[in-house]
């Protein structure tokens, strides 16, 4: 079904939705960021020596609604600058649901969630997109990159156990499937579907506290238009902790991918047998450590990642460090600035080629 469709398809049900809905509640966010390269012999992903006003600022729209005392709907539709050719001289942004489900919650505990749903890879996967809600001026792309996709089409179930007071333990379980279609710089596209998504999370959590791990496989095919790779079985593993008490903020996460290649095949455009489609989805591996300190309203914070990618479309190493200061302008907006130095090595890894760069974001993060 084509993307235009599926979008109708989920708007009309959230619309037949929203008509019998007893309440309906709505919110807002956007982020408003400027990147710039500084410096160095390459560039990370999104980043170029033209300044661009656009790569990671979007706008959004949640809207929730409570059918009944079990039922609810809820979305999110979202404008986002488009993350391709950053050199680019007028500005382009793309129109999507994030999310448009209906939840069945029978009991306190227990959840029910059908249609298009946020993929739980990592901390902050439930507000991905919502700057205002973490630290940086943008995910730490080079270990997000490790889940190619933030939401999927399906059905999820979680638990809760309270444990006390203070602490519960929720389990989630989930299956779907996604399709991405990502323009290339050279023309075309590439499209990836990813099938057969099913995976579990737990999590625990408590006073200030945060810890999770999941884990998850998929079929993986992908066609740029000269090359088709079919069958990548591949399985991921993200664990997280976050800490936020007393003014103190720590975020950690790490995450391992591994492809599964033993029935996987590949063609050319002229049908014939591709040797390294055994090699498209190797190993993976990333993890990122930050850390801040609120001084009033302002919120210096540290930053160190590194990732390890041998697939055969990323090779190469990549380490980031960067420092960034918030400034919290009053209870719905923050300022952020950021500056980062990257670094590749044994190949270009997320970057644009091997080497390293300096690059510097700033912009402002807020919610209605």
């Amino acid at each position: 079904m084509k993307s235009w469709t599926k979008l109708s398809a989920l708007a009309f049900l959230g619309l037949s939705t929203l008509a019998n809905a007893q309440e309906i509640n709505l919110s807002g966010f956007a982020s408003v960021h400027a990147t710039q390269k500084l410096g160095g012999s390459s560039a990370p992903e999104y980043y170029s020596n033209r300044t661009n006003y656009y790569n990671f600022t979007k706008f959004g729209l949640n809207v929730a609604s409570k059918i009944d005392e079990k039922w609810s709907v809820q979305s999110q539709l979202l404008v986002a600058g488009k993350k391709i050719e950053v050199g680019a001289q007028d500005p382009q942004f793309n129109m999507y649901a994030n999310w448009l489900f209906l939840a069945y919650r029978p009991n306190d505990s227990l959840r029910f969630k059908f249609g298009r749903q946020l993929f739980p890879a990592w901390l902050v996967s439930e507000y991905v997109d919502v700057g205002y809600m973490y630290p940086w001026t943008e995910t730490p792309h080079a270990v997000y990159e490790l889940t190619p996709f933030k939401s999927l089409n399906g059905a999820s179930a979680d638990y809760t156990f309270r444990l006390n007071d203070a602490q519960k333990l929720t389990v989630t379980l989930f299956g779907g499937q996604e399709t991405i279609r990502i323009p290339l710089a050279q023309g075309g596209n590439e499209d990836n579907k990813y099938g057969n998504v099913v995976g579990s999370e737990v999590a625990l959590s408590g006073n200030g506290y945060r810890f999770r791990v999941m884990g998850t496989n998929y079929k993986l095919n992908t066609n740029d238009g000269k090359n088709d790779y079919q069958n990548n079985s591949v399985s991921t593993l993200t664990t997280g902790f976050k800490y936020e008490k007393d003014n103190a903020l720590v975020y950690a996460e790490y995450g391992y991918r591994e492809g599964n290649t033993s029935g996987a095949t590949g063609k050319d455009v002229d049908n014939n047998p591709i040797p390294g489609a055994s090699s498209f989805a190797k190993r993976a591996t990333a993890g990122y450590i930050t850390a801040g300190y609120w001084f009033n309203n302002i919120l210096p914070h540290l930053t160190a990642s590194t990732s390890n990618w041998n697939t055969l479309t990323v090779e190469g190493t990549q380490d980031l460090y960067s420092f960034g200061v918030n400034a919290k302008l009053n209870d719905n907006m923050i300022f952020k600035t950021n500056i980062g130095y990257s670094v590749s090595r044994q190949g270009p890894a997320h970057m644009e080629k091997q080497g390293d760069a300096t690059t510097a974001v700033a912009g402002i993060d807020m919610i209605f």
